[in-house]
């Protein structure tokens, strides 16, 4: 199980880096998915008070539309990043979905910079055959700000 749960998440990380956004909202979320960033003084990853990103279904794809047809002009021309996924761990088996946790650096490059991007990732991951759905994508940034980074412009 666990090498299926990474490879489904190094497999979401290369959509991402490759900017098939629409393949990956397709093929790997489910109907009613929940993508959230809460702000980087929330330790506990809850996402109840106001956070960076806090998306329904709707409001996700609607975030991909606007990167993908240059509405978002601090993504135009688009950042390049890479994402390294690792210490993912299966924390509950509930039958029809689990809970996953796994740690993350996105490395974003453009506009003359670089940045990297250091947190946790806590998903809800739906069983679906053979493979899974992502129903909930929490990522807990362990910076205590994000002023040297600017924006954040990209889904972790």
């Amino acid at each position: 199980m666990w090498h299926r749960v990474s490879q489904f998440l190094f497999r979401e990380a290369r959509l991402l880096d490759e900017w098939r956004l629409r393949e990956w909202y397709d093929e790997m979320l489910t109907d009613d998915v929940r993508y959230a960033v809460p702000a980087t003084d929330v330790r506990d990853g809850t996402t109840d008070a106001l956070g960076l990103v806090d998306d329904d279904a709707a409001r996700l794809r609607q975030r991909i539309e606007q990167l993908l047809n240059d509405e978002v002009w601090c993504e135009n021309p688009r950042s390049r990043t890479n994402r390294m996924i690792g210490n993912v761990e299966i924390l509950a088996d509930r039958g029809t979905h689990l809970d996953v946790a796994a740690n993350a650096v996105v490395h974003r490059f453009g506009h003359g910079r670089s940045d990297a991007y250091v947190g946790k990732y806590r998903f809800e991951l739906v069983v679906a055959g053979e493979s899974f759905r992502v129903r909930r994508r929490v990522v807990v940034l362990d910076h205590e700000t994000l002023y040297e980074h600017g924006k954040l412009s990209i889904i972790l």
